[in-house]
Order: C-alpha cells, then structure tokens, then sequence
C-alpha cells in the first residue's frame, strides 16, 4: 500500500515537474505543442505504470515467501504443541494408574479394618454370653 502510495505521488511528481518545465518554455518565448506534451506526459505515464507493475511483480513475491515462511513455522508450532500435548497426556495416564492404585489398596486397608472391628465386636459379644451363662 506505502509503495502504490508512493508511486502515485512520483507520478504526480512528474506531472507537476513537465508542468514547470511548460510553463517555463512559455516563459522564454517558446510554446511547445499541445500534442509534443501530451505525448511527453503519455510517456512518463507507460513509464510511471511499468515500474508499478515490476514493483507489484516484487511484492507479490515477497509475499508468497512471507505466507510460505509463515505456514511452515505454524506447522512446526503445531508439531511442538503436539508433542507436548502427548507427554501431558502420559502423564496424567499415569498419574489416574497410580491413583487408582491407592484407592484400590485404600479400599483394601479399609475393608480389613472393618473386618478386624467386626471380629472383636463378635469375640467381645461372645465373652459376655460366657460371663452371663456363668453368672446364671
């Protein structure tokens, strides 16, 4: 955009500079033709657009190395999160193995302790019937 800007503003340049230089063969007497400057103007207009389309020609390759460049270093990104993504995930595979793990070996304890509570309740409930059936 700043370079059509500035080719534009050239163009323009150019036209105000053949203006000058009109006026000033009018000034010293002599008063070139019509046609001689709308000819000369015709000229610097094809010139003005041929540097124009070779600069466009130069931006438009820049640009496709640009978006190239560009969406390479994106799959690369892509790739890296990937990887990252994938150790992250082990991890937590792991990590829900080892807890499982502990709550299985949690629920374990806990059953063997009830089983224990249970047994001294049944031993404890046994050793009062034997108090009672002597008593009586």
């Amino acid at each position: 955009m700043k370079r059509m800007r500035s080719l534009v503003l050239l163009l323009v340049t150019l036209f105000a500079l053949n203006a000058v230089a009109v006026s000033a063969y009018a000034a010293e007497g002599e008063k070139p033709l019509v046609e001689e400057a709308e000819e000369i103007n015709k000229e610097k207009l094809e010139e003005g657009k041929e540097k124009n389309k070779e600069a466009n020609e130069v931006l438009k390759e820049k640009n496709k190395e640009r978006k190239e460049k560009r969406a390479e270093k994106n799959k690369e990104r892509i790739e890296r999160i990937k990887e990252k993504n994938e150790v992250r995930i082990e991890k937590a595979e792991a990590k829900e193995v080892v807890e499982k793990e502990h709550a299985e070996a949690k629920k374990l304890r806990e059953e063997a302790k009830a089983k224990k509570q249970e047994e001294k309740q049944k031993a404890k409930e046994e050793r009062e019937k034997e108090k009672e059936v002597e008593v009586v």
